[in-house]
């Protein structure tokens, strides 16, 4: 069987992703080009013509095959029906858009999320048995999404030291953060926006405490976490 002619696209998608991330962000510090040459000009001003060059190739490439609507209020709806049993998967581009989403808020403008790694990996294709609740099957997505580690540094910033400890983080914040999101909107219909900004503040005021869930599988724990914390986001 021919692969999907999305998946045709990917690679090519996420090399001209991770340049793009990577020059906007040498345009705005100049900070590999300062590291290597003592200056960051005129290396910034290069970077910025190659900014605009590449954004557009990337939306030439979205031509190439025509994707869905961007509102994450709807990707957040297909991403709570993929935790229904016998439902189908996860579609690695709501979770793209929805992980992009909750790194845009947090202000990670360095990190690249791997759409090729969310659409490669068996790992979400693990279906939760029948017997766990709605909010227990979003904490076990979001332990599955941590473990793939699809959020990493841009190309530039990958030059630099790599703080593997804070690469974890990311993943566990951004993983936390889209599927309580997800819970967020089921509760209480709250923009795809507002349910991510809720997410991402009640993540970051509780993050040491539910990573440690997240890492030691303490999945009932986080549940039982998450079920106190929803009614009062976003």
């Amino acid at each position: 069987m021919l692969p999907h002619p999305h998946n045709l696209t990917l690679p090519f998608k996420e090399g001209i992703r991770d340049l793009r991330i990577a020059i906007r962000l040498e345009a705005r510090s100049g900070a590999l080009s300062n590291r290597l040459l003592g200056t960051p000009d005129p290396a910034r001003r290069l970077a910025r013509v190659a900014d605009g060059v590449l954004t557009r190739a990337e939306r030439v490439a979205g031509r190439v095959v025509p994707r869905g609507s961007a509102d994450i209020g709807r990707a957040l709806d297909r991403l709570a029906a993929s935790l229904e049993p016998g439902s189908a998967l996860a579609e690695s581009a709501d979770l793209y858009g929805v992980c992009r989403s909750v790194l845009t808020e947090g202000g990670s403008d360095d990190v690249v999320v791997s759409e090729l790694r969310l659409a490669a990996s068996p790992a979400l294709s693990r279906v939760p048995t029948q017997d766990e609740d709605w909010v227990l099957r979003a904490a076990h997505a979001a332990r599955r999404l941590a473990a793939l580690g699809v959020a990493r540094p841009c190309v530039t910033s990958a030059l630099g030291p790599v703080d593997f400890d804070k690469g974890a983080g990311v993943n566990d914040h951004m993983a936390l953060s889209v599927w309580l999101a997800v819970l967020v909107r089921g509760h209480c219909g709250a923009s795809g926006n507002l349910a991510v900004l809720g997410a991402c503040r009640a993540v970051e005021a509780e993050g040491a405490e539910w990573r440690a869930m997240l890492r030691a599988s303490q999945m009932s724990d986080l549940a039982d976490a998450w079920r106190a914390t929803i009614p009062y986001l976003p």
